[in-house]
């Protein structure tokens, strides 16, 4: 007989991917204090303790959902590194990060978070770093293949990486605290970059 609060049968992965996608909702909308575990149960159809046969601790269920949320995006942002131009790089970027944002909101709606949720809890400081690892490695690779092509070799990369980060990172905060896309905003900074290319 099955522990009591512990799922039984062949789901057991995919009721723990159900408590990670109910978790990420209830942290992105409330926040890590204001979460509760209790919330996240009953969003999934499963007992409070049932929980905890798959996460140790609330700790542990954030930290779970840090790190699949962070694939799923980075997954989406690796091919912008694969582009031969920089307009081609931010096109892709841009692209994946508005379908992300249309198709999984609460996705950038959770990261958006983290530095508050970091500087709360210095457990999190660590989750915070490897996000801002990983984004300093993307726009650096954006630059190095903006220098490549020509198109802002003008620049080093350090300031190149640097513009590419304002521009993205303003863009991509702009939306999230409107809540809305931003008519025209990524197509402007596409028209940016085109002229830069045009203009070498």
């Amino acid at each position: 007989m099955a522990k009591r609060g512990r799922p039984a049968g062949a789901d057991s992965e995919q009721t723990k991917e159900k408590i990670i996608n109910a978790a990420r909702l209830e942290f992105a909308s409330n926040g890590y204090d204001g979460a509760s575990i209790t919330s996240i149960a009953r969003n999934v159809g499963i007992a409070p303790s049932a929980i905890y046969h798959y996460f140790q601790s609330k700790e542990k269920l954030y930290t779970e959902v840090f790190k699949q949320t962070s694939s799923t995006i980075w997954d989406s942002v690796t091919p912008a590194g694969e582009a031969k131009t920089l307009l081609e790089a931010m096109t892709n970027l841009l692209d994946n990060s508005r379908q992300i944002s249309t198709d999984l909101p609460s996705y950038s709606d959770f990261l958006a978070s983290l530095p508050i949720e970091a500087k709360m809890h210095p457990e999190f400081s660590d989750l915070l770093q490897q996000r801002a690892d990983h984004q300093d490695k993307t726009f650096r690779k954006l630059a190095s293949i903006g220098i490549a092509s020509g198109e802002i070799d003008f620049l080093s990369e350090d300031e190149a990486t640097e513009l590419i980060r304002s521009i993205v990172m303003g863009w991509f905060f702009e939306r999230h605290f409107r809540q809305e896309e931003i008519p025209g905003s990524a197509e402007s900074i596409l028209a940016i970059f085109e002229h830069l290319l045009n203009t070498r």
